[in-house]
């Protein structure tokens, strides 16, 4: 599922004209890269999520409403922002410490937990009863896989599940994480081989 590097790309001809390539643009809201860094996506979701996050503040400060209805809220608001389109994001541990860092942040916020009251992330999921974001994602990505698998073998997502890019042999050092390499660690997680 990767993309191979062109030093010049082939010039795509609609009505008439070219359209100009670029190595980055956003779709749907999604940041598109030509190099397949999926972090500059992450980093645009995470910033949309604080964003509405900050302006419910008063909601998440109200003690008028409850722990299950600010996570409900959280959840449905911020979290599905957050994680948009995150099936198709390749996982590394930076991006899955990312991830966590901002879910921890917020519901420390929610629970009006500082750094003061010395509470660890665990003991912050365990009183909102929520997962870690990370596997959150990863529930996702595997339960879009499964949509995928079993589609009739000629749709062409299917057939992306399995295609190599020509010239996408084996490179000097280390190969970039791909989104079937975390899709591959997210089966052996869960003991699929």
């Amino acid at each position: 599922m990767g993309i191979t590097q062109c030093s010049s790309p082939q010039p795509i001809a609609v009505a008439q004209g070219n359209i100009e390539y670029v190595e980055r643009f956003t779709y749907l809201g999604s940041v598109i890269s030509s190099d397949r860094d999926v972090e500059a996506d992450i980093n645009t979701r995470l910033a949309k999520a604080a964003a509405v996050f900050r302006r419910l503040d008063n909601v998440w400060r109200s003690s008028s409403l409850s722990l299950k209805i600010k996570l409900d809220l959280y959840t449905s608001l911020i979290v599905s922002t957050a994680i948009y389109a995150s099936e198709t994001w390749n996982s590394t541990a930076r991006i899955c410490q990312q991830l966590d860092v901002f879910y921890w942040h917020n519901l420390r916020k929610i629970l009006g937990i500082t750094w003061k009251n010395h509470v660890t992330n665990m003991e912050v999921l365990s009183r909102t009863g929520q997962r870690r974001l990370q596997d959150i994602v990863a529930e996702r990505r595997l339960r879009m896989a499964g949509y995928i698998i079993r589609m009739p073998p000629g749709r062409p997502a299917n057939h992306a599940m399995s295609w190599t890019p020509r010239g996408s042999g084996r490179q000097q050092g280390r190969p970039p994480k791909t989104w079937r390499s975390t899709f591959k660690e997210d089966l052996v997680d869960r003991g699929v081989d």
